[in-house]
């Protein structure tokens, strides 16, 4: 779990391989997840936990994680270590990709975002020790959040990618260094 200083914690959402249940505080944000959705104009950009956790789930290269505040779920994202880092990160085998991240609509504008987004290199760190740089792809006319993700440090590579449904999307780096 990464937290950061203003009470914003990121929780892994994975549950157990071997058919046990999920205890019970990653039961419930699991569910709190899947009900929590951003902004209609941006939900084609990132999807929303109902979809992306399960895949998440069925896939071992990818670790969903709740924003949490307060014990409130606030928002998701998924990071993971294979995705397509092959076809946007120089050296694939030293990066973690962020995927399906977003703030629900209803906790925007109050800093969750910017407070996950510093709290991602602790979460990445954790999940991949070997790990040197957090990539993502952010759509280009997702402005907000281009704009948040600079703010929080990623660097915009100068590059665009094509594979995603809504458009080009921007790459963005971010070093992750020692922690």
């Amino acid at each position: 779990m990464a937290r950061t200083s203003c009470g914003v914690d990121l929780v892994d959402l994975t549950v157990p391989d071997d058919g046990e249940e999920a205890e019970p505080r990653i039961a419930r944000l699991r569910g709190a997840v899947r009900v929590l959705a951003p902004r209609a104009d941006q939900e084609e950009f990132s999807g929303r936990a109902a979809d992306t956790l399960p895949v998440a789930d069925r896939d071992p290269f990818r670790t969903p994680y709740a924003v949490v505040h307060d014990g409130t779920a606030v928002g998701f994202g998924v990071l993971d270590v294979q995705g397509y880092l092959d076809e946007i990160a120089g050296e694939p085998g030293r990066a973690v990709l962020l995927r399906g991240f977003y703030i629900g609509a209803g906790w925007q504008r109050r800093g969750f975002g910017g407070a996950a987004i510093r709290a991602l290199p602790a979460a990445a760190r954790a999940l991949a020790p070997w790990a040197e740089v957090l990539m993502l792809t952010v759509n280009v006319r997702n402005e907000g959040a281009v704009r948040a993700y600079l703010a929080g440090g990623f660097v915009d590579e100068g590059r665009r990618y094509f594979g995603g449904g809504a458009g080009p999307q921007h790459v963005l780096r971010l070093e992750l260094g020692a922690s």
